[in-house]
């Protein structure tokens, strides 16, 4: 979370909109994005934790979401994946790499 708070002004210029979800309660989502100091929302996907099970990131084995990015345009079609678990810090810049492209910069 915190890369991509790290790209903040990249988003912005792209003109897009970053969202977080956790599996955590929309309480401790809350205390955590004033910890981070995210400058964008952070979603609580808790109790059913359905957009986990939606975007099929949900591993019920642990009862968290598996890390994962989702580029998805202002039509609201999905127009990229991005799951790397161990590497946080590459989804910010991956997922710009896909808006760039997607505005044609």
């Amino acid at each position: 979370m915190t890369n991509f708070r790290e790209h903040t002004d990249a988003f912005v210029e792209a003109d897009a909109q970053v969202l977080g979800v956790s599996v955590d309660s929309f309480a401790a989502v809350g205390e955590f994005q004033e910890k981070l100091g995210l400058e964008f929302p952070l979603l609580s996907d808790f109790p059913k934790n359905q957009a986990g099970r939606d975007y099929e990131i949900y591993n019920e084995d642990f009862g968290i979401h598996n890390r994962a990015t989702f580029v998805i345009d202002k039509d609201r079609v999905l127009r990229d994946i991005y799951i790397e678990p161990r590497d946080f810090d590459s989804h910010a810049p991956h997922a710009l790499e896909v808006v760039s492209a997607l505005n044609g910069s």
